[in-house]
């Protein structure tokens, strides 16, 4: 059978061959020129002539151009992409019309169209090369969580897959210091068996446990839970004390938050209030300034290039309300939406409500008084002064800007800066005292740290415990009750690593200098702003690993080029 085939092929091959000599044989004789030479030197005289034929050349067929592969990669395209959230289509559309206007792309040459399979496969390319290195160490983790909108890849009878989205809880690791995004994870639940679980089943591949000295997060029950949290299950799981760093700026709201809803009512949904206030506060940008009463602060100096919207916006209300005068394009803008995860927003609202109200309620007065003498001026110093040196002294400014209150709102306020004040413990106090600016007290914790040292070993690893405070005290090394007596000392984690001998010499030393030790943040912005791109890429891209690489991609291009106005701004 097989040679029946081949035969029939040599046969139709040399049939057209033979069709092909006749076409191009009458092709010859039609268009031939004959050319008749006589020949004077020719002997018989009988002959005619010579006849010669001249052919013309055969006409050419123009050859069509072909369209040769791009092979030009395009990942300053993919970053840009991920980015600003450009599909692929809206991608390959925008970047083929750019060279054609540039002539690139033209009616006779379009080698050089981008489809929308280039884009896409220039996006999977950058986002596998933006990978976090196996060996990468982590001796400082930072983490937080939310729940999100997820989008996934679901498998259809047919065999076919279509897109659906269900809510995920996922949990965002930062690496400190630098504050750069490692990793984020997807327990099974949001209860903290399953967030350590998860933390650490991503970690181990990557990391080694064993050098994590510092953990910080917000100050939630199920992170900093006494024996349960997941801080607490961190510090059992690697066999060691860790350096509790709970975020600041969270156990800031929260005094203004109970005091909020104590005086005016409690939440009603994600977005609303049941009092009088809080009804008030959706439409109070939209009231027109009236002549109010001021009420004095001081606000610390802050670059207003280092702020956010909200944040801005909250200095200079504060600002406007302490001075008694309200710009028309302060009035103007926008406060910010009502988010009862995000008091900031609410504080400028009832601020923007303050300035627009002819005869202010007493509740009213209150809570603005109380956000522009301890919320703004703490939250402000803060961001200031961001190291955990600074976190023992920023609680103390919180209790003594409090004091002003009466005591019926001291007992609303007190109990929540009391479960809060973590940065109160002897480990973040001695950190703080290590910093100060009085020799004598540097000296002083120097010796506390040592002598906690020769305290006998305990078994297993000690528990957290926030101290009882001392809310008449007038220095922030008197904030523990009854003058450290009746509180077990335990030394920072932080200078484990330095020896006996070397703290020795600096106690020696007529001035005592300033330990080192690296300066991490006491709060955890830079966590909540990974959460914030974790949830875009959780409504773009299905799958944990190309989350990943969408995340790792659109914090790269904003780390490269933070702002694109002008030519200037350009950054390759």
């Amino acid at each position: 059978m097989t040679e029946t085939k081949r035969l029939r092929k040599q046969q139709k091959r040399k049939a057209a061959e033979s069709e092909s000599l006749i076409v191009r044989t009458k092709e010859m004789t039609n268009v031939a020129d004959i050319m008749i030479d006589d020949d004077d030197n020719d002997d018989d005289g009988d002959d005619p002539g010579d006849i010669s034929f001249t052919l013309p050349p055969s006409p050419k067929t123009p050859k069509k151009q072909k369209k040769t592969q791009m092979r030009v990669k395009l990942p300053a395209v993919a970053m840009a992409c991920d980015r600003h959230g450009l599909s692929d289509r809206a991608a390959a559309s925008i970047t083929t019309a750019v060279l054609h206007d540039f002539g690139i792309v033209t009616a006779d040459d379009s080698s050089k169209v981008i489809d929308r399979s280039k884009v896409w496969r220039s996006r999977e390319t950058t986002r596998n090369l933006e990978q976090v290195e196996s060996d990468a160490s982590l001796p400082w983790l930072y983490f937080d969580g939310r729940k999100d909108n997820t989008l996934i890849n679901v498998k259809a009878d047919t065999g076919k897959y279509h897109r659906n989205q269900i809510t995920e809880e996922h949990i965002v690791i930062v690496r400190e210091p630098g504050s750069t995004y490692y990793c984020h994870v997807t327990p099974e639940g949001g209860s903290s068996k399953s967030i350590i679980k998860a933390m650490t089943t991503a970690l181990v591949g990557k990391t080694d446990l064993k050098e994590l000295t510092v953990v910080g997060c917000d100050g939630t029950a199920v992170n900093t839970g006494r024996t349960g949290g997941v801080m607490r299950l961190l510090e059992l799981k690697v066999k060691r004390p860790l350096q509790w760093l709970v975020c600041l700026l969270h156990a800031n709201e929260l005094p203004l938050r109970h005091l909020f809803q104590s005086l005016d009512g409690a939440t009603t949904g994600p977005h609303g209030f049941a009092g009088t206030l809080g009804k008030a506060l959706h439409k109070c940008d939209e009231l027109p300034v009236v002549e109010y009463r001021p009420v004095e602060t001081d606000l610390p100096h802050v670059d207003p290039r280092d702020l956010s919207t909200d944040q801005r916006y909250l200095y200079e209300i504060a600002q406007a309300v302490s001075s008694g005068e309200c710009s028309r394009d302060l009035s103007l803008r926008n406060p910010g939406a009502l988010n009862h995860s995000r008091w900031l927003t609410t504080a400028n609202r009832l601020l923007r409500l303050y300035v627009g109200c002819e005869n202010p309620s007493d509740t009213l007065v209150t809570i603005v008084t109380f956000i522009v003498r301890v919320y703004a001026v703490t939250w402000f110093s803060i961001k200031q002064k961001p190291s955990c040196k600074d976190g023992a002294r920023h609680v103390f400014m919180m209790i003594q800007n409090s004091r002003y209150l009466t005591d019926e709102l001291k007992a609303i306020v007190d109990p929540v800066i009391q479960r809060n004040s973590y940065f109160s413990h002897p480990e973040n106090l001695l950190l703080s005292m290590m910093t100060d600016e009085r020799p004598s007290i540097r000296e002083l914790a120097l010796r506390r740290i040592l002598k906690a040292r020769d305290q006998p070993k305990r078994k297993g690893v000690r528990q957290f415990t926030v101290p009882p405070i001392n809310f008449d005290c007038t220095d922030y090394t008197a904030m523990i009750d009854n003058d450290w007596s009746t509180v077990s000392v335990t030394e920072p984690p932080i200078t484990m690593s330095i020896s006996d001998d070397d703290l020795r010499e600096f106690i020696r030393e007529p001035t005592t200098p300033v330990v080192a030790f690296n300066r991490y943040p006491c709060h955890t912005q830079a966590v909540e702003r990974c959460i914030k791109v974790v949830t875009e890429a959780c409504q773009s891209v299905c799958g944990e690993n190309r989350r990943d690489g969408f995340i790792r991609t659109r914090l790269e291009s904003r780390a490269k080029m933070p702002v694109f106005e002008t030519k200037r701004d350009f950054n390759m």
